[in-house]
C-alpha cells in the first residue's frame, strides 16, 4: 500500500529506495510492475469518469464529498 501511494503521489517517480523497500518487503517484478498498473489504471478511470462528468449512483462514503 505504501508504494502504491508512492507512485500516485510522485506520479510514477518514485525512488531507487522505494523499489529497494517494496523489493524488502517481499515483492516480486512482476508484483511490483502489477502495482504500478493498478495505480495508473486508477487514475485513468479518475480522469476519464471527471471529463464524461459521470454520475454517482452510489451512496458516498462516509466524510467524502462530491
Amino acid at each position: 500500500m505504501a508504494f502504491a501511494l508512492k507512485v500516485a503521489e510522485t506520479r510514477g517517480h518514485v525512488s531507487g529506495a522505494d523499489l529497494t523497500a517494496v523489493r524488502d518487503a517481499g515483492y516480486a517484478e512482476a508484483q511490483i510492475i502489477e502495482i504500478v498498473l493498478n495505480v495508473a489504471l486508477s487514475v485513468w478511470t479518475n480522469y476519464l469518469n471527471e471529463v464524461a462528468q459521470t454520475d454517482i449512483d452510489f451512496p458516498l462514503a462516509e466524510g467524502v464529498t462530491a
